[in-house]
């Protein structure tokens, strides 16, 4: 019982000697059930390399009870995209904080209910309505007989895939034969994707990553595969010549900086990331938006890994420097 008052007495001095030197917070939620540490490398990254705003930041985890909203300067929904329609428990949690902040003019960086806007066939019909910017004709699979008759109109070669869900597996139909090797039924909201071809001139395959930070964009990895479906597996190509490249595009500045922004705008978000490619014209192709993207990567400390530093810091830093602008906080930031 001792050691349970001794150990509040000490997080309560603790709190009021941060509510002296820190007056205003960044305030946090996460949900325990999933990506209950998102974000973390960030903020062991800020803790290292601008420790005065580390202690900015107030984490908490749905659902969660605010007492002292004064002392809040931004809300921060670090939630898995779409959340009302894959976690809607959590999003009733985040719905009173969220209006409270509105109620209080506390700025929100993205709101809950836009992230709804990452659903792949929804987003790539407001994507697409940027000119100069190409998607893949997308259509949502209600009735997987149906689909199965006439292919809401695509031809082959097609792919299936979640409407909803980042990472998740991908079923190639070369044949319309293909499809009654699909399970169907472990879908949560399956969705047909036309397949274009970014295969380039040396037969391989890359995906650009931009990041936005409001208005700023900051080129991220450049990932070159085998394989048409560009992921971090054994398909990936890394040597001399390709990090050279992934070099080169990081350390610059994207040149789709204005169409993305576009596009970003059209989504109504605030942070997020564009993953994108060319075709053999040289068109540029969306992906798909992420509002919830993942900066570090499990292998990202691998010693063959250490070129990218330099890009995770200009990334942290940028979204460092959003987040303190947005919340009104002046802290210096080394270049």
């Amino acid at each position: 019982m001792y050691k349970e008052f001794r150990q509040q007495a000490i997080s309560a001095i603790r709190d009021a000697i941060n509510n002296v030197r820190y007056p205003k917070r960044i305030l946090v939620v996460r949900q325990k059930d999933h990506q209950s540490t998102y974000n973390d490398y960030f903020l062991y990254w800020v803790s290292q390399n601008v420790p005065e705003a580390a202690h900015l930041f107030e984490l908490h985890y749905l659902p969660c009870e605010i007492n002292d909203w004064d002392r809040y300067a931004l809300f921060l929904p670090w939630l898995q995209d779409p959340l009302k329609e894959r976690f809607p428990h959590i999003y009733q949690y985040a719905q009173p904080i969220e209006a409270e902040c509105k109620k209080r003019n506390i700025p929100i960086v993205n709101p809950i209910d836009n992230l709804s806007n990452s659903i792949k066939s929804l987003a790539a019909q407001r994507i697409g309505s940027i000119k100069g910017i190409r998607t893949a004709k997308t259509v949502p699979i209600t009735d997987p007989e149906d689909f199965k008759k006439i292919q809401g109109g695509l031809s082959t070669p097609f792919f299936i895939r979640e409407d909803w869900v980042h990472g998740c597996q991908i079923f190639f139909v070369q044949n319309l034969d293909d499809l009654a090797n699909i399970p169907f039924e472990k879908f949560i909201a399956p969705i047909a994707v036309e397949f274009l071809d970014v295969k380039g001139e040396d037969g391989l395959y890359r995906k650009y990553r931009y990041f936005a930070m409001g208005d700023e964009g900051i080129p991220g990895p450049l990932m070159v595969s085998k394989s048409w479906e560009v992921r971090d597996n054994n398909n990936r190509v890394i040597n001399e010549s390709i990090i050279a490249e992934e070099i080169a595009y990081f350390s610059g500045e994207d040149p789709n900086h204005e169409l993305l922004q576009q596009a970003r705008k059209a989504l109504g978000f605030d942070f997020m990331a564009f993953d994108y490619s060319y075709d053999e014209q040289g068109n540029l192709i969306v992906w798909e938006p992420n509002p919830f993207p993942v900066i570090w990567g499990s292998h990202d400390g691998d010693p063959d890994k250490k070129y990218a530093l330099p890009s995770i810091d200009r990334i942290y830093t940028a979204l460092l420097k959003y987040y303190l602008q947005r919340a009104n906080i002046s802290i210096k930031i080394p270049a």
